[in-house]
């Protein structure tokens, strides 16, 4: 009677010990499960945070304004169409817009598609290309030998009495051809209808007085110099002629050009000379094959020639 209770008192103590032991080991299973996904999750996210800093690091983020929506050349940019957005600091153009008010109320140059970054050269102001603006090109206007596409010239005329005056005022050079070893040029300016006619005159003036020249002159810092005032007054009696003949500019053109090409011609052949050589283009002058030409045509118009004498009485 004496052992049973105690044997059962034995296996039911063995039972419950082992039910505790089963009990923590399980729940020490599930403790460690969870603590491990906890882990593995922390160490996920520091992972992700190091990639990110990295990231950072080597592709830095700047504000930038995209386009909310597609645009069309020439339509109106108000500060509703754009907004801030973080883009690639190494993808950012050097002229992109950093505040609306540089792009509000301008005009687009071309069509574009929405979230493109907003850049200066997207967009135009009305007052800088007004509707009479023209591409114009001249090939009178002796040209500095290092002048190249893009730089800003002032344009002026010479007489032979030593007046020199200043007839287009810092211009930017939109295309230029020169011919190598002539003096052949040809340069393109962008000319309102002001700056056409003011041209034309002078073109006109420097054809009708020997000696005159046009010639254009570089500017040295065109980002922080100014542009000089223009000194050439248009003359009343040459527009008027203009106004009465247009062939009068294409023959003044002809004139010049001749002009030019008889002195270059006329300067090579005395460098040749002076190196003891002989010239290769003979005697210049009156018997020049241009020249019968623009005689005839000076001589052709009795009113014109009156005109331009005129003209040279009152230069």
């Amino acid at each position: 009677m004496f052992i049973r209770p105690r044997r059962f008192r034995i296996i039911l103590a063995f039972m419950l010990g082992l039910g505790v032991s089963v009990v923590l080991l399980i729940g020490g299973y599930f403790y460690y499960r969870s603590n491990l996904s906890l882990l593995q999750s922390e160490m996920k996210a520091q992972a992700m945070e190091e990639a990110r800093q990295a990231f950072n690091e080597e592709y830095p983020m700047s504000l930038a304004y995209v386009f909310r929506q597609d645009k069309k050349a020439g339509e109106s940019i108000s500060d509703t169409d754009l907004e801030p957005a973080e883009v690639n600091a190494r993808a950012i153009p050097a002229d992109a817009v950093l505040s609306i008010e540089e792009a509000a109320g301008m005009v687009m140059r071309c069509d574009i598609t929405k979230n493109t970054v907003v850049t200066r050269s997207l967009f135009y102001s009305r007052e800088d290309f007004p509707d009479d603006l023209r591409l114009i090109e001249y090939t009178v206007i002796n040209l500095p030998g290092n002048l190249e596409t893009g730089g800003f010239i002032d344009v002026r005329i010479m007489f032979p009495n030593g007046l020199d005056y200043i007839i287009l005022s810092k211009k930017k050079v939109i295309d230029l051809w020169r011919d190598e070893g002539r003096r052949d040029n040809l340069i393109r300016l962008h000319m309102t209808e002001e700056e056409i006619l003011r041209m034309s005159s002078a073109i006109v003036d420097a054809s009708l007085v020997e000696g005159s020249i046009l010639y254009a002159v570089q500017y040295v810092a065109p980002d922080i110099q100014k542009g000089a005032a223009k000194t050439y007054p248009a003359n009343l009696e040459v527009l008027e002629l203009i106004r009465t003949n247009p062939n009068i500019v294409s023959h003044a053109i002809e004139t010049l050009e001749a002009r030019n090409r008889l002195s270059f011609e006329k300067r090579m052949d005395q460098d040749f000379i002076l190196s003891g050589r002989r010239g290769v283009f003979g005697e210049t002058g009156e018997d020049h094959p241009l020249f019968p030409e623009i005689d005839a045509g000076e001589n052709g118009d009795e009113k014109d020639t009156s005109q331009g004498d005129d003209i040279n009485v009152s230069l």
